[in-house]
């Protein structure tokens, strides 16, 4: 991928940017940064979202003045890679001033009423101290925070935190108190399908092939076993022309944001909103990692484009064997209207996923009464379920790796990902069709394909889903992030979550390693086999699950960038 113009190496994977918060960005990083919107290079991280689904209403060549129009006036809405960076910084300050770290921000970062924050756990933001580092409940370590205002005193004679007159104060009413008094502004995203190019009369399209073919396509429906779009929800069913995303920590305020922005779109007689749906982040604990509806931490492991992510990856997790690094051709590609020089933006795959938790439950039971009865015992106990449960997904429920041996480490500590699946070649370990080694294998296509790991890692993704619910149901609303639907999210669909001889079966005359039991679709009913004894070489317990996530409707989109959505009134 030649992209020489930007005078930014695209295919490195130790990020942009300074490696610290406190660090300044390359002039033609900044420009990049400026151009590009948001959630692409990281997650926006705020835990409500509302999702709302735009048809322009493009009948005539007036109509479609007015679609373009307002895509110009959106470009000064949407939040930028600068302008989230900026607020993460802003928002580091507010987790750390409520007591959880990290603390990467300036010294004397001031608040609304003065208070303020130093590095390296000297004053804390109510006159105390604050001995957070890379950790903090949030992050994953400890935090400790003072106050004379009536902060938590970690320093209190029965050794719990208080005000100085016996009563406790919770660190998260202390954050929620900070939020609330230094709000970020509201986080928008904006992103087009080919059809809604195609609708306001745009000729120059993103040329990803997948994007063209769309998500409704019969090519595209074979190829991932999707169902028939006439059983998606009814929103999905018709082609959506635009999605435009709104996030924050305060659910009112997305809601007063979104409605604010579909009034604007029926003033300006674009469209209209025609779908929407609700995000909410949903998490192990308060303040913990993020999980989904079955339970187990999501958002793990994904590649990170900045360096100060890169490098605080590298000190919490290690990378002796699995860099966590990922090059921005990953996930950018150029924008054909935008800027020539710092145009680009990010495919993005949006996939309603409805998940049916009493029935994975009761697949996970299955197989821990299957795992039992191997052992001689005629009832499972809860230590079965939860290694059933760790067999399918690849990890614990807390997000540690079931190939990986326990430490004393607590609930705490950073989740594992400086390894790989070398010294578990037969899958005694972590099952070959284990949900996280179908869609990240670690460098198993090299010794079983003969593939190098630097292809293996062009295929992953970066995921920037929520989770949702609505009219009795549950699921997560995926979204990815890629340079190539067809190379990336397709690619890893198809040929590996759904393949059931991949990583083992067919060709090499071992039995079919079946579909991945979290997202594959199609195979259910192949044989699949699991370690009857964790590690230990012998015969293998042979359980299919039936598949418990159903698809209720996709679409694939394009993130443009701002001198694209700029120049979009031509």
């Amino acid at each position: 991928m030649t992209m020489e113009a930007v005078r930014i190496d695209f295919d490195k994977e130790t990020g942009i940017g300074p490696a610290d918060r406190e660090g300044a960005f390359d002039p033609a990083e900044r420009r990049l940064m400026e151009d590009l919107q948001g959630n692409i290079l990281k997650s926006h991280g705020r835990g409500h979202s509302r999702h709302l689904f735009v048809r322009f209403d493009s009948a005539d060549s007036t109509g479609r003045d007015r679609g373009r129009a307002w895509l110009a006036d959106m470009a000064d809405r949407v939040t930028t890679a600068m302008k989230q960076w900026d607020d993460s910084r802003r928002r580091a300050a507010l987790f750390a001033a409520a007591g959880f770290g990290p603390l990467g921000v300036s010294v004397g970062l001031r608040f609304a009423d003065g208070p303020r924050l130093t590095l390296d756990a000297q004053a804390g933001p109510f006159g105390g101290s604050v001995g957070a580092g890379l950790g903090g409940a949030l992050f994953g370590g400890t935090a400790r925070s003072g106050s004379d205002r009536g902060g938590a005193r970690p320093d209190s004679e029965d050794g719990h935190g208080g005000d100085g007159g016996g009563r406790l104060v919770d660190p998260e009413a202390l954050l929620e108190a900070e939020l609330a008094r230094n709000p970020s502004d509201v986080f928008v995203n904006l992103m087009l399908s080919a059809s809604g190019y195609r609708a306001l009369g745009f000729t120059r399209l993103p040329a990803d092939e997948a994007f063209v073919r769309g998500s409704r396509d019969a090519a595209t429906l074979t190829k991932l076993c999707d169902p028939p779009v006439e059983q998606w929800h009814r929103g999905f069913r018709e082609s959506l022309h635009a999605l435009v995303i709104v996030a924050d920590d305060d659910p009112e305020r997305v809601q007063r944001a979104a409605e604010e922005i579909r009034a604007d779109l029926l003033a300006a007689r674009a469209g209209h909103v025609v779908h929407e749906e609700a995000g909410k982040v949903l998490r192990l604990r308060p303040n913990g990692p993020a999980r989904e509806h079955f339970g187990f931490a999501d958002g793990v492991s994904e590649p990170h484009f900045l360096a100060k992510d890169v490098e605080r990856a590298k000190k919490e997790e290690g990378h002796s064997v699995w860099h966590p690094g990922g090059p921005l051709s990953l996930v950018l590609a150029k924008d054909p209207g935008g800027d020539a020089e710092t145009g680009y933006g990010s495919y993005v795959v949006y996939r309603k996923l409805e998940q049916d938790v009493p029935h994975f439950d009761a697949q996970r039971l299955r197989l821990a009464r299957a795992l039992a009865e191997a052992d001689g015992r005629a009832e499972p106990h809860e230590g079965d379920k939860e290694l059933a449960g760790a067999y399918m997904v690849g990890r614990f429920r807390g997000g540690m790796p079931v190939n990986l041996p326990a430490t004393a480490a607590g609930v705490d500590a950073p989740i594992p990902n400086d390894f790989d699946f070398s010294d578990d070649q037969d899958g005694l370990k972590c099952p070959y069709q284990a949900h996280t080694r179908k869609t990240n294998p670690r460098g198993d296509t090299v010794w079983r394909f003969g593939g190098t790991l630097e292809e293996e890692r062009r295929r992953r993704i970066a995921r920037r889903g929520i989770s949702y619910e609505s009219d009795g149901t549950v699921g997560l609303l995926f979204l990815c992030a890629q340079a190539d639907i067809a190379e990336q999210f397709e690619f890893m669909q198809d040929r590996w979550c759904n393949d059931v001889d991949f990583i083992a079966g067919g060709a090499d005359g071992k039995p079919s390693t079946g579909q991945d039991p979290v997202v594959g679709v199609g195979s259910a009913q192949t044989p699949t086999h699991w370690p009857r004894k964790h590690g230990v070489a012998g015969e293998k317990v042979t359980v299919s699950l039936s598949e418990s996530v159903t698809l209720r409707g996709a679409e694939y989109f394009f993130v443009p960038s701002r001198s694209f959505l700029r120049g979009a009134r031509g």
